[in-house]
């Protein structure tokens, strides 16, 4: 499938997203790619006269695009493409795409892209400075996650989310893409303001991965754009941009012709055709004459260099042997698609070894990965990484090399291609299977990544008919011609993080000894099966049967006390979610951090029969899939899959407890990886606010963020056993399952899987511990980094969970707070990109929980910011009144967002039935949340705030750079 197969990488690694708030913990940085333009001058004699695409990508392929889809052009040369889709209920994913990005930049524009995707936030004409997000706010969009936008190497993509689909808001969301295309304002005073927001967002994205990411593209892409120009720009261009800088490229770039309308959801298709052309018909261009392309450049394809790039933050040391070549741009078409199919399979295979690496006893290596693409539709990439400690580099890299070498000597095995061919082929039917429950922002993301790569969108019944059979037809041979093909170009080694290493010659002479290393052939896997265990003898049986038709859920429990709760859902058609809880989780781990430790060590275990990559191998042909979790008060099993492999996910369950895997050598590896996520973490402000800020904040108690790493190093795999086996033997056990699936099937399996004797009748009820928040005091430490940002986060307790209805208003409190919060420290004074607050309260611990503000920050600045958000929280607890405008401005996105909520497998799964049999209130929640959330009034945020908030009740951690180089001078 081309977009399964090869969209992922593009839209997790190549865009900046913004200017909208992100999770500090979620933010990906490796979107930081390196570019660089010539002048108009220079392009004008090497380039075409302009790079304008017009048509669809399916007009010059013998592929035809979905049927679904509708296609218009309006006579501007405006674009659009219309998908009709279902999920989630009512709502519309519309984006505008402008086919322009940081490669269309001139030497003195770099960054431009990105700064004027921020200024279209900042005053269109509809919408004056200051007014947009309040609008979409109050009409149920949330900052960020419904309004949003990135820039990237060739596109700009404005985003939006609207709560319904009514012609009223279609049209207002439809002016606001037409604002975007050409009624930017782009007032001085507001080009000003935003200056510091961007400074902010570079800050905020450095890091060692990204600094290591820069280093390794500028060696790999030489000679080409890439090699030269960071997406978010120079800080001197940032400093000196101004109204007519980011205007020139607006006019220039911003033109009908060089943009594409996409909506996808539930709407009717005849009023959106309407509302496009209503609001687009008369966008002109603002210069006639179009613009040229830029040179992109070339790779060499000859040679092979070395590269070595210190980096003590990183945490541990990355090997990479990659290589680049030119490609051609040309019509996506059926050969094209094979051709990349070929190639995904000998990824796919050569991953396979990768994994089967990393799981032999001593390995070298901790990660282990390979993708190959194409990028821009300019150059190719094949790319082999890896993890390892600094003192095993050169294990790991020899390594490497010699697998590499050994499987472009002999190539896969047909045994190999048998199952890739399945796990393709499955994943495959799962799509089609699934097809129904896609939804509607990711399609509209996964169209803009087809129109914008020349790639026909195909439905996955089409994807299923053009690689189906192609696949069944798959031969060793071209998978092995087409992996030989991969490394026939320039190479290159890079070795970056904490290695000492005396240069780029260490590293060719390690990487030379290893090329010369006799082969030996290929150790293959030994053929496996699965279920393994026999059909358990016993049986229980239903004994009662609880309804709870309000909410669709049934109860039922058995003779032997499992508990099994159902309910049915159509909402991801042909999927199940399950889980099986039991037990106290890490409420009753022996010693500290030992359930962190434990949830790794038995995910990398496998089962009893079983290693983790023999698993895999034995379930090639399914898509059922389970996973460990131990949560505060429970251990989880976790498992999804199609509806018709419901009994497999029972047995997988099933064999998961009573045959658990403890295998040394995988605690082995986890034990390495855990004291590279320490080092790592020791080096980074984010970092240290889990070594250190979490457990402050928590009274020193050791549940709360990462344990002290001395104390981790003293947990052994015989006290995770030790700990485990009984609970896993004797515990009692709920199942809870959600979606697509036949009920009586569900329970005849659920009673033979689980109907042994023995077991308790009840859970365990545990109650957590009394914290101590420290009220008024503050933790201040320096980081050694070589990032210069600080990070303060600013909490007040609040309680812990089990009021639903505080709870809820908790959170409410927590978006109002957080809107005054972006205004003032954000829109106004320019000193952070994405401040933000939220609430978190304790299913444990009674009486604890904590409403926080999260900041990243200029080091000089962490104090002032720190002070604003403490004086925000003393303002808002002493008002007397909140304006029924701005408490719809944080409720409403919340209206909307629990309207998708309810029609999610997870929610019902993880928030409602997971431990209702302990806490039956979870069953009435759902009766409650849309007119309870939608009865909250400002008299109840302002008691809470007034009971909360108080400026002394404040407790600070203020987490600093210090630049360990300085240190040592």
């Amino acid at each position: 499938m081309v977009l399964f197969f090869f969209s992922n990488l593009y839209l997790s690694l190549f865009r900046a997203n913004c200017p909208m708030k992100r999770p500090l913990w979620s933010i990906f940085l490796f979107f930081l790619i390196l570019l660089s333009l010539p002048s108009f001058a220079e392009e004008e004699k090497k380039s075409p006269p302009n790079c304008i695409s017009t048509g669809w990508p399916h007009e010059s392929s013998d592929l035809k695009p979905d049927p679904a889809l509708v296609f218009g052009t309006l006579e501007n040369g405006l674009r659009y493409v219309i998908l009709p889709n279902q999920e989630p209920k009512n709502r519309l994913a519309m984006y505008l795409n402008v086919q322009a990005g940081s490669l269309q930049e001139t030497d003195a524009q770099r960054g431009i892209a990105h700064y004027l995707e921020h200024m279209l936030f900042n005053g269109t004409t509809h919408y004056p400075p200051g007014t947009l997000v309040d609008y979409f706010q109050s009409i149920g969009m949330a900052f960020g996650p419904d309004t949003n936008a990135h820039t990237s190497y060739e596109e700009t993509v404005y985003k939006l989310l609207l709560p319904n689909s009514e012609k009223k808001t279609l049209q207002d969301g439809m002016q606001l893409l037409a604002d975007y295309a050409g009624g930017a304002l782009l007032l001085p005073e507001e080009v000003d303001k935003e200056r510091g927001v961007i400074l902010a967002e570079k800050r905020q994205r450095d890091s060692a991965s990204s600094r290591v990411y820069k280093a390794k593209i500028q060696q790999s892409f030489s000679g080409t754009l890439l090699a030269e120009r960071d997406i978010i720009g120079l800080e001197e261009v940032i400093e000196q941009t101004d109204s007519a800088l980011l205007r020139a490229y607006y006019e220039r770039w911003y033109r009908p012709e060089n943009m594409i309308v996409v909506v996808v959801g539930d709407g009717d298709v005849d009023l959106i055709q309407e509302v496009i052309a209503l609001n687009f018909k008369e966008l002109k261009p603002a210069v006639q004459e179009l613009p040229p392309c830029p040179d992109f450049g070339q790779v060499k394809e000859n040679g092979i260099e070395a590269l070595y790039h210190p980096e003590a933050d990183l945490g541990y040391t990355q090997i990479t042997l990659g290589t680049v070549w030119n490609e051609e741009q040309q019509a996506f078409t059926r050969d094209q698609a094979l051709q990349e199919l070929r190639n995904y399979a000998a990824q796919s295979l050569f991953k396979h070894r990768l994994n089967s690496l990393l799981n032999a006893a001593h390995s070298p290596l901790t990660q282990a990965s390979f993708y190959t693409g194409t990028l821009v539709q300019r150059w190719g990439y094949a790319t082999l990484e890896a993890q390892s400690s600094a003192e095993q580099w050169q294990d790991a890299l020899a390594l490497l090399h010699y697998t590499l070498r050994q499987t472009l000597h002999s190539g896969f095995s047909a045994a190999e291609l048998e199952r890739v061919r399945e796990e393709i082929m499955t994943s495959l039917r799962q799509q089609v299977q699934a097809a129904d429950s896609r939804r509607s922002s990711n399609l509209a993301r996964e169209l803009v990544y087809s129109l914008n790569n020349n790639r026909v969108f195909l439905s996955p019944e089409q994807e299923m008919a053009v690689y189906g059979p192609a696949l069944t037809g798959l031969t060793v041979e071209e998978v092995n011609a087409s992996f030989r093909k991969l490394w026939s170009h320039r190479q290159s080694i890079q070795v970056a993080g904490n290695a000492e290493i005396e240069g780029s010659e260490q590293i060719l002479a390690v990487f030379n000894t290893a090329g010369v290393a006799e082969l030996a052939p290929w150790q293959e896997q030994k053929q496996v099966s699965f279920p393994y265990l026999p059909q358990p003898e016993h049986q229980a049986e239903i004994e009662q049967h609880i309804p709870y038709p309000a909410i669709g859920v049934d109860r039922y429990l058995f003779s032997n006390g499992l508990t099994v709760n159902l309910k049915v859902t159509d909402f991801e058609p042909n999927q199940v979610l399950m889980a099986l809880s039991f037990g106290s989780g890490s409420l009753v781990q022996p010693s500290p951090g030992l359930g962190q430790l434990a949830q790794m060590f038995l995910s990398e275990s496998g089962v009893g029969g079983l290693n983790q990559e023999e698993l895999q191998a034995a379930l090639a042909s399914a898509t059922a899939s389970v996973h460990f979790r131990v949560d505060e008060d429970s251990f989880q099993f976790k498992g999804r899959g199609l509806s018709s492999e419901s009994e497999l996910l029972l047995q997988l369950l099933h064999t998961h407890l009573y045959d658990p895997a403890f295998r040394a050598e995988a605690f082995e590896r986890v034990q390495r990886r855990m004291n590279q996520a320490y080092s790592q973490l020791q080096n980074s402000v984010e970092g240290m606010m889990q070594l250190e800020g979490e457990r402050f904040l928590a009274g020193g108690n050791l549940r709360y963020g990462m344990v002290p790493q001395e104390m981790l190093q003293q947990r052994r795999a015989e006290e995770i056993e030790k700990w485990l086996r009984p609970v896993f033997q004797t515990a009692a056990l709920e199942l809870s399952v959600v979606g697509d699936f036949d009920t009586e099937e569900i329970l005849r399996w659920a009673g033979i899987y689980f109907g042994e004797e023995g077991r308790s009748r009840t859970g365990e009820q545990i109650e957590g511990e009394q914290i101590s928040f420290p009220a008024g005091k503050s933790l201040h430490r320096k980081v050694e980094t070589s990032s210069d940002k600080a990070m303060l986060t600013v909490a007040w307790q609040t309680d812990d969970f089990w009021d639903i209805g505080r709870t809820r208003r908790l959170s409410v409190l927590a978006s109002l707070l957080d809107d005054r919060l972006r205004k003032q420290i954000r829109d106004a004074l320019g000193l952070a990109y994405s401040p933000y607050i939220f609430n978190r309260s304790s299913t444990v611990d009674p009486g604890y929980g904590l409403l926080r503000g999260v900041v990243v920050v200029e080091p000089e600045q962490a104090s002032l910011v720190s002070q604003k958000i403490r004086q925000a929280g003393a303002t808002l607890a002493g008002e007397q009144k909140i304006e029924e405008q701005e408490l719809r401005r944080a409720l409403e996105p919340i209206l909307t967002s629990i309207r998708d909520t309810v029609r999610n497998n997870r929610y019902w799964l993880e928030s409602v039935l997971m431990g209702s049999s302990r806490h039956p209130q979870r069953l009435q929640w759902p009766e409650s949340i849309q007119s309870d959330f939608a009865a909250v009034t400002g008299d109840e945020l302002l008691a809470l705030a007034a009971r909360y908030l108080q400026a002394e009740k404040a407790a600070e951690v203020i987490l600093l750079p210090e630049d360990p180089k300085k240190t040592q001078d």
